[in-house]
């Protein structure tokens, strides 16, 4: 799953949220999901900065790592299901 902007954030976050109800409690897996709430908190203020001054390239620096934090969280959680 990747991401374009802060509003896509919704959906992802239920998906993951649903696989990780489906591995049991895992505190490393919820305190990743929880970091990159407040990345997304981020991005949507550089959003609304990007639209302000029409310089979009913080934004993108962003969106990228939080699409990679979302990769890595994915396929921590295949493992996760692999191991059970």
């Amino acid at each position: 799953m990747k991401i374009k902007t802060s509003l896509d954030w919704n959906l992802v976050s239920k998906d993951l949220q649903k696989q990780l109800s489906t591995v049991g409690y895992n505190p490393d897996l919820h305190k990743m999901l929880q970091n990159m709430h407040g990345m997304i908190d981020k991005l949507s203020k550089l959003e609304v900065e990007a639209r302000r001054t029409k310089k979009d390239s913080y934004l993108i620096q962003q969106l990228t790592d939080i699409n990679k934090s979302i990769d890595h969280l994915e396929k921590l959680l295949l493992m996760a299901k692999l191991m059970r």
